[in-house]
């Protein structure tokens, strides 16, 4: 398993024991439209990673971990997101920060869509997850 794929099922397990955001049905990765029926939903992905020489022999890493979600909602709306936003930062940081990977938030996007027949709203949230390989893969 690649360290990427470690972070994503890491944050995936951190999210699904959290109360609010356990709740909802996790995909992998989606590209497109989603039906409204099976809204809401959560996703994690790591769509990035910047590499640098941090000492002889000693890679430092940079990982994007970005959790979205997506759902339907009325006035609200961009409130309950701003809750998912609160809860997923929570539960991130603190996975991650326990499993000891420095992991802070860089950036949280609300988008707001009700163009169609019902108002869909996303979050997306994305950390930076710093860690060290040495240059024959292993975890340093």
């Amino acid at each position: 398993m690649s360290q990427r794929s470690a972070f994503r099922a890491l944050a995936r397990q951190a999210l699904s024991a959290d109360p609010r955001m356990g709740e909802l049905t996790q995909l992998s990765a989606w590209a497109g439209g989603i039906p409204a029926e099976i809204l809401p939903v959560i996703g994690v992905v790591t769509p990035q990673e910047r590499a640098a020489m941090d000492s002889m022999g000693v890679m430092e890493r940079s990982t994007l971990l970005q959790v979205v979600v997506k759902r339907l909602g009325g006035d609200d709306l961009e409130d309950i997101l701003d809750l998912d936003g609160d809860a997923i930062e929570k539960c991130i940081v603190a996975a991650f920060f326990n499993a000891d990977f420095r992991c802070l938030p860089e950036n949280m996007t609300v988008t707001l869509n009700g163009e169609g027949e019902q108002r869909v709203g996303t979050i997306l949230v994305d950390f930076r997850v710093t860690w060290f390989r040495d240059l024959d893969g292993t975890l340093a």
